[in-house]
C-alpha cells in the first residue's frame, strides 16, 4: 500500500522521520513493515505491508522490488513496527527479514541506508537499530511533526489503527441497503433510458450540494446517483471533477455513496473514491476503497486497473494526469446530453 505526498518535506533527524510515518499512511501501523523511499532526504513515497511468515520473506521481496525499482528508489530506509521479544536487545524482531530485503534489494540497486524497529509509532516509543547496535532513541510526539502539520493543513486525518481507517467505509444496515436496491430495481425498470448529460449533471449538482447539505442523502437521491454512476460515460466523467476545486467535496460524496449504495453499484462510487485518494497521495483509504469496490463486484474492470497502479505505486502526478484527460468527455456530456443506456451491472 503505498502513499507519496502531494509536496515532498524535509525532516531533520531519525527520531523526526519515525515520528512522520502514521501521518504518511494515514494511520497508526502495527505487525507492519514500511518501507520509506528517500531523495535528498525527503521522504518521496512510503509502503506498508504486513509482516510475513518465515516462508514468505523471498515472495515479499519480490513484491517490493517492482514499485521501487518503477519509482526509480536508489536509498530506502526499512522500519519494522511489531511488539518486542524476549530475544532482545541482541536479536531485533525480523532480524532474518531485514537481512534478506538489504540482499534482494541491493541486488537491484536500491541500497537499505537504515532500518530500524518500534513496538509503535506513539511518543517516547523507543527505536533500535538492526544496522547498528548503538544506534537508538525515542521518538518524539508525532502530532508535533512536520508531516502531521502538512497532514492536517491539507485535511486528512491520522485514524489509530488500519482497522479505525477502514471503518469509514462501513457499509450502512442491511436492511437499508436491501430497500434502497429494490428502489433501484423499480426505477430501471420503470422508467426509460437516462440521458447521461442529466446524470452527470445530477451528480456535478450532489457534488456542489455536499458542503451545505444537513443529515445523509435520502434514500431517493443515493438511488439516483447509483443509476447514474452505473453508466460508465458518467462515472468515467465523474473522474474530471478531482482535477477541479470540487474535488474534496466529491470525494465525500463518493465516501458516502461507497457507505449507502448496494451492490453491485457500489463499486462506481467506491472506484472513485479510490481513484480521488489516490491522485492525492493517500493510498491507505485508496485501499480501503478498492477493497469495497472488490467486494461488491468481483472482477470489477476498473477496480483491476486501480489495484494495478496502486500495487506498482503508480506516481500520483500520473493519476491526477489522468483526471485532466476526462475534462473534454465531462464538457461534452454536460453540453450535449448524449443519450445511452444502463443496466444493473457495470464494469
Amino acid at each position: 500500500m503505498p502513499t507519496t505526498l502531494p509536496k515532498p518535506i524535509r525532516v531533520r533527524g531519525a527520531g523526526d522521520l519515525y515520528a512522520a510515518i502514521p501521518h504518511l499512511m494515514g494511520f497508526h501501523p502495527a505487525d507492519s513493515l514500511i518501507v520509506l523511499v528517500l531523495k535528498d532526504r525527503v521522504i518521496s513515497m512510503t509502503m506498508r505491508v504486513d509482516l510475513p511468515r518465515p516462508r514468505h520473506r523471498g515472495m515479499l521481496a519480490a513484491q517490493l522490488e517492482a514499485p521501487l525499482l518503477e519509482h526509480q528508489a536508489t536509498d530506502v530506509i526499512l522500519a519494522v513496527v511489531c511488539p518486542p521479544t524476549e530475544h532482545m536487545p541482541e536479536e531485533l524482531p525480523h532480524e532474518p527479514l531485514v537481512s534478506m530485503l538489504r540482499h534482494k534489494l541491493g541486488g537491484v540497486g536500491i541500497e537499505v541506508v537504515e532500518a530500524v524497529w518500534l513496538p509503535s509509532c506513539q511518543k517516547d516509543a523507543p527505536w533500535l537499530c538492526y544496522l547498528d547496535i548503538d544506534c537508538h532513541g525515542t521518538l518524539p510526539d508525532p502530532g508535533l511533526s512536520a508531516v502531521a502539520a502538512a497532514s492536517a493543513h491539507q485535511g486528512n486525518v491520522t485514524f489509530e489503527s488500519r482497522a479505525a481507517l477502514a471503518a469509514i467505509a462501513a457499509l450502512d444496515p442491511a436492511e437499508a441497503l436491501e430497500r434502497r436496491s429494490a428502489l433501484l430495481d423499480d426505477l430501471m425498470t420503470s422508467s426509460g433510458e437516462p440521458d447521461p448529460g442529466v446524470e452527470l449533471q445530477r451528480v456535478r449538482d450532489a457534488i456542489d450540494a455536499v458542503e451545505e447539505r444537513k443529515g445523509p442523502l435520502p434514500d431517493a437521491e443515493i438511488v439516483a446517483l447509483a443509476r447514474a454512476l452505473a453508466i460508465p460515460e458518467v462515472r468515467d466523467a465523474s473522474m474530471a471533477f478531482a482535477a477541479q476545486a470540487r474535488s474534496r467535496l466529491a470525494e465525500r460524496l463518493w465516501l458516502e455513496l461507497t457507505r449507502s449504495c448496494p451492490a453491485p453499484e457500489r463499486a462506481e462510487p467506491a472506484c472513485l473514491l479510490a481513484f480521488y485518494a489516490y491522485q492525492r497521495g493517500d493510498g491507505g483509504i485508496a485501499s480501503i476503497a478498492l477493497d469495497a469496490a472488490e467486494e461488491a463486484c468481483p472482477g470489477h474492470s476498473l477496480a483491476k486497473l486501480l489495484r494495478a497502479a496502486l500495487s506498482t505505486a503508480l506516481p500520483p502526478e500520473e493519476m491526477r494526469a489522468l483526471s485532466t484527460k476526462y475534462l473534454d468527455s465531462a464538457h461534452r456530456l454536460l453540453g450535449t446530453g448524449t443519450q445511452s443506456s444502463s443496466g444493473r451491472s457495470q464494469s
